[in-house]
């Protein structure tokens, strides 16, 4: 009997560790996708030259430029215009930033909104960005990434 009892043990260890084990391997999902700000807004060609156009829609003055060690070269962007940066290479980081001084109590959130044409121009419309509870993660925008492997992100 106490032979029979220690197979049965035996067996039902077996079991329970390794049959979950195969169950849930085979019912994985096949997709990767995990929203959040680690994915790309977009993505544009790198095998073609890219532009981009950036478009104020904020009542406030704007600057942008590109973040790199061989210039600073800050372009104004009043409210309603629109810039354009080209000839930067194949990845960049752009900044955009108010050139009014802001409240630290009521501070200015800006959101871009990205969109890549079939012609490689990618159009990036800033608008005021609002906090709310409904919200709470979003803290704004101030840089685009442009990135070697075409992925467009937001910081």
């Amino acid at each position: 009997m106490k032979l029979n009892f220690q197979k049965i043990a035996a067996l039902l260890a077996i079991f329970t560790i390794t049959l979950p084990r195969q169950i849930l391997a085979q019912n994985l999902p096949a997709e990767t996708y995990q929203p959040g700000y680690w994915q790309p807004v977009d993505r544009f060609d790198v095998q073609r030259s890219v532009e981009v156009l950036l478009i104020n829609k904020t009542e406030i003055p704007l600057e942008y430029d590109i973040t790199d060690l061989k210039s600073t070269n800050p372009q104004a962007l009043k409210a309603g215009e629109m810039g354009t940066l080209k000839n930067f290479g194949d990845s960049a980081y752009i900044v955009v930033y108010p050139i009014i001084s802001v409240d630290p109590n009521n501070p200015l959130t800006l959101r871009f909104n990205v969109k890549v044409e079939e012609d490689n121009q990618i159009i990036v419309i800033i608008e005021k960005g609002i906090i709310s509870k409904k919200n709470p993660d979003f803290l704004g925008h101030r840089a685009i990434n442009l990135q070697k492997n075409g992925g467009i992100y937001l910081y």
